[in-house]
Formats: structure tokens, sequence, C-alpha cells
């Protein structure tokens, strides 16, 4: 009994493979086409991360055939023209991946047609190869025929008449356990994060392979695409931004800055602890020690961030909203209309660039780049390549000097933001870093690398500072030098600084304001947000705004300075702080959510 049971499940395998041949052969190429990119072309850091994506890949390339499985009429055909689409989007990850090092998602995607400036340096990496994705379609086609005639005499020995048809919702359900199986301990727990906060595609694919994770990124922007707030409650935010919307706050120092350069400059996990300190008989920073003793010095300056992190520093920074604590806005939201500091200055006929030598969708910089109104973003592939430390970019000594040359060819006034990387978690040394001379194994974890590479960017910035002067730009321009955040680190004494993460200590960063030609340093204790940054280069600059801003200049005067609550962020009402900044960060969100930059 057993024996023919068997037996006769064999045989319904057997037929069903009969039926299903070419949705088989078709989508273990499409596995494969993913192994490939998983495996040999992507450089994820870890094994684990290969091993997932590539598994994933397999079972992700016999889901997207499943429905076909049902088709009785046209099931190759329809097979072929599946397949060559796959093929057709495996060859564009390719060759956008060989020359940006990342992923497109479908926010990329939509630029297609702005994208003729790049096809020339694009074009060297369309290489004769790529043809092998569309292979196994090839073969298919040439012999379809002597297969279908095999198959038909094989069917008279080994089909079972309407005895398969649990066949294919058996492999269905063999290949969702699968994906449940690799995905779940891992893969499923960041979906929620993903989803909201997110990285990258690339990043994604670590956890979901290569078209699982460009599926959700679809998925993802389909539905920003499909939510819309009704006209009741556009009337209601509008009613709410022009009653509590302050007017713009300014200073004595208003228009001190009026036609110059701006040059802003986000230091990675740079933390006020390691200002003015020492360690080893050495400064750790002595070239901000120098420029925070000549000019305006605010030592304990906040940083807000949310689901986006660093990204979120970008954004509260560039447009004086609150970042979202579910979402990183320029993942989520980042084809929305910003209002921010580089349209307003383009618009007084600044030139704004961006500078970052990191992958350049990483947190959708990209995108979100151009909504805020940079004209140009300067990312990893517009940098030669060079040693790395912790990330994989560029290292912040061949970024700066090759930033300084940038924007010594931009046209005058121009913004620039600049974003450094080299003192990234997780904090190791190398060669080029390691002249503090610590020994790293006598302090506690990353703290000794922490130190060491901090004290490299200080060094590189100086480098940086020279070649401005020398270029006629460093008096000339508004230089701003800020951390994004700080970095973790446990508690730790060395030298002159004792640090605990559990005191106010984690939550400031230093902020640097030189102010063309003025060399008299004053220091602002206990004063100002990363929310206040783009009302103050306004009212320095002296360009006036009536766009909404939820920081004020931080040079205002007490008299015109706004209420400030928490975390030292300024308040428009007169209610206790828990419910203004409530209220505020909802608004905020609602503008953000449902892009109502241009309609308020």
């Amino acid at each position: 009994m057993l024996r023919r049971g068997f037996k006769r499940t064999g045989r319904h395998v057997l037929s069903f493979v009969h039926d299903q041949y070419a949705l088989l052969f078709l989508s273990f190429g499409l596995g494969l086409k993913q192994f490939y990119l998983c495996t040999y072309l992507i450089d994820f850091r870890w094994y684990e991360h290969y091993r997932r994506c590539a598994f994933l890949g397999f079972v992700t390339a016999a889901l997207i055939f499943v429905p076909l499985y049902f088709a009785k009429k046209r099931k190759i055909l329809y097979a072929q023209i599946l397949a060559t689409f796959m093929a057709v989007l495996m060859v564009i990850d390719t060759v956008y991946y060989l020359y940006f090092s990342s992923l497109p998602s479908v926010g990329v995607l939509s630029f297609a047609g702005q994208t003729g400036d790049v096809f020339s340096a694009v074009l060297p990496y369309i290489k004769w190869w790529l043809i092998l994705y569309f292979a196994d379609i090839i073969l298919l086609a040439l012999v379809q025929k002597k297969v279908q005639v095999f198959v038909e005499k094989q069917k008279e020995k080994f089909f079972v008449h309407n005895k398969y048809k649990w066949m294919p919702i058996m492999a269905t359900a063999s290949f969702i356990i699968a994906a449940l199986y690799v995905g779940l301990p891992q893969g499923m727990g960041q979906l929620g994060i993903i989803w909201n906060g997110g990285f990258d595609t690339l990043d994604n694919a670590k956890y979901y392979n290569v078209l699982m994770s460009q599926g959700i990124d679809l998925a993802r922007n389909i539905n920003q695409e499909m939510t819309r707030l009704s006209s009741d409650d556009q009337k209601m935010l509008k009613e709410w931004v022009k009653l509590n919307k302050p007017t713009q706050t300014t200073s004595d120092l208003f228009g001190v800055a009026n036609g110059k350069n701006v040059i802003m400059i986000q230091v990675e996990s740079l933390s006020s602890f390691v200002i003015n300190q020492t360690v080893n008989g050495k400064e750790i920073t002595p070239t901000l020690n120098d420029l925070s003793n000549t000019s305006r010095y605010f030592p304990n300056e906040r940083f807000i961030i949310g689901a986006g992190h660093t990204s979120d520093t970008d954004f509260v920074v560039n447009s004086s909203y609150f970042p979202m604590s579910d979402a990183s806005v320029f993942v989520r939201y980042g084809n929305s209309d910003f209002s921010g500091l580089p349209k307003k200055l383009v618009q007084n006929g600044y030139s704004a660039n961006v500078y970052h030598a990191y992958k350049r969708d990483f947190w959708n910089r990209s995108q979100a780049f151009k909504s805020l109104g940079y004209q140009e973003y300067y990312a990893q592939d517009n940098y030669p390549k060079g040693w790395s430390i912790n990330m994989e970019g560029l290292n912040d000594g061949d970024f700066l000097s090759k930033t300084a040359n940038y924007i010594k060819s931009q046209s005058k006034p121009s913004l620039s933001y600049i974003i450094t990387l080299s003192s990234h978690a997780p904090f190791s040394v190398n060669k080029h870093t390691k002249s503090l001379g610590l020994n790293i194994s006598d302090y506690p974890d990353q703290v000794g690398g922490y130190l060491e590479d901090i004290n490299y960017v200080d060094r590189v910035l100086g480098e940086f500072f020279d070649k401005l002067k020398a270029d006629g730009l460093y008096d000339d321009s508004l230089i701003i030098i800020y951390g994004d955040h700080t970095p973790v680190l446990p508690a730790f004494k060395a030298g002159s600084i004792s640090f605990d993460p559990n005191s106010g200590q984690n939550d400031e960063v230093p902020l640097i304001i030189k102010i063309p030609n003025d060399t008299a340093g004053k220091v602002y204790p206990n004063q100002g947000n990363h929310i206040d940054i783009m009302p103050t280069v306004f009212d320095l600059l002296g360009v006036k705004t009536d766009q909404l801003m939820f920081g004020q200049s931080l040079f205002a005067s007490k008299e015109n300075a706004l209420r400030t609550c928490a975390n030292q962020i300024p308040v428009f009402s007169d209610k206790n702080c828990d419910a203004a900044l409530n209220e505020e960060r909802f608004e905020s969100s609602q503008i953000i959510k449902y892009n109502q930059f241009s309609n308020i």
C-alpha cells in the first residue's frame, strides 16, 4: 500500500513537472541571476547577508511565476514575457550598481527622463555579458518545440488525469514557508522598520534580496501616492498655520553676512565632550578648539532625530521642520515639494550643492536633496577611489580636499552642504587615523577608536580650511559646523574627559558659527537646537521669508525670541510645554505626510 502511494505521488510530481517545465526552468534561471547579484556583484559586508539574499532570490523567483501555474492557455508565452521583463530589470540593476554602487528605487526610476546627462558616463558599464541575463529565455525559445514533443510523448506514461491539481498549491506553500523560514528571524523583524523608516534598496536587499526589496519599495511608494488629506483637514491645517505661525525672528546681526558664501559642515558623531579637551597629553580637536574660540560657539546645542537617524539631521537643518518618529522623512516622503534653505537661497541668486562621499541613494538622499532644492549632489561616484574607514565611503581627507575644489568652481554666492563620514561607528582605526597614540585596548568598547577618529576628522578639517584660505573663500564665507548626533559610547574617563551617557552629555553636540571677517569669539551656553540653524542662516544673510519654520534665529534678542521647552526647542503658543510641542510636532507631521508645503 505504502509503495503504491509513493509511486502514485511520484507520477503526480512528474506530471506536474511535464506541464510546468517552462515555468520551473525560467524561475530557476531568475534565481541564478539573483544569486549572481547577491554573491558576486553586490559587496555586502557580512556572509549572512550574502546567504539570505541569495537563498531568498531563488524563493522570490519561484513565487513570481506562481500565478502562471494555474494558467490554462499560452502559459509558456506569458512566462517568456515575464522572464524577459525580469531580465531587463536585472540588467538595469546591474548597470546601476556598477556605476552607483547601489540599487535603483522607484523614486530614482521616476527621474529616468532626466538621466541623459549621465548616459555617456554609464555607457562603459553596459557590458557584452549582460546578454547572459537573457540566456535562459533564448535557450527555451530554441528548444521549446523539441521539448514540447518530448513532453507529449512522456505524458502517455506518466500523466495522471486531474490528479495533480494540488501540486501548484503545494509548490506555492513550500516557497512561502521557505521565505518565512529564512526571513522570519531577522528579515520579518525588520519589515516594520524598513516600511516606515527604511534604508535604500541595496541595504534592504540584505534582508529580503534584490527583487523583494524593490517590491517593498514599490508598495511603499504606491501607499504614499494613495494617501490624501481631506479638504476639511486641509482647511484646518491652513487655519492652524495662519493663527500660530510667528513672524520671522531676526537679530542685531541681520544681514551681517549678506551675499556671502555659506558652507555648512555636518560632522558625523561629533559630540561636545571632545571640544577643548585633551587625552594622552594632546588636544583631541585642535582645529575646532581654535575655531570655537574665535567664532560664535554653542557648546550645548541639541539635536532631534527620529526613524531616519542622520538623514533626519539633513532634513531638520535644511527645513526647520520636525523629523518623524515612525518614518524617515527622506525615505518615505523624499519626493515631496519640501520648503527649505537651499530652495530659498536659490531664489535669492545662490547656487546650492551637497557633498557626501557615500552611496548616492543611501537614505534616499539623491531624491530628497532635489526636493529640498539642491541643484547638484556630489556623492561617492563623483570622487576618486581611496581608502575608507568604518563605512565604505571615501576617507574625509581626500573627500574634503576634492570638495574644496568643487566649491571653488561653483558660481558665487554659493551654499555648500558638506556631510563627513570617517567618524562613523564602529570607530575602528588605521595608520592614517592613529595620531593620538592611544592604546585602544586601554579604553572601554569603541572609546579609543572614537577619539582617534574624531581627532583625524579635526585634522583634515584644518587642511580643508587651509585650502579655502588659499582660494580666498574662508574669510568670504559664513561657515557653520555642527555634529549630526552624539556617538553611542559607554561611560568613561580619559585625560580631561569624563563622559556619562546618562547625563545631558548624550544630548549635546557643538555648533560653531564663523561670521565672515569676525574673529571675536563668544560662547552661548545651553542654547539652540538643530531646528534653529536654517532661521539663523536667513538672519545672518539678511534673507526675509514668510515660510513656516519651527525654529528661530539663535541670535534673536530676548524681546523677539520664542519661548523654549524641552531640548531647547522653541514653541509658538503659551500652552504648557508638552501640549505646545505635541501640537507643533503633529502639525509638522501632517504637512510632511500629505505634502502640504506649497499649500500653507
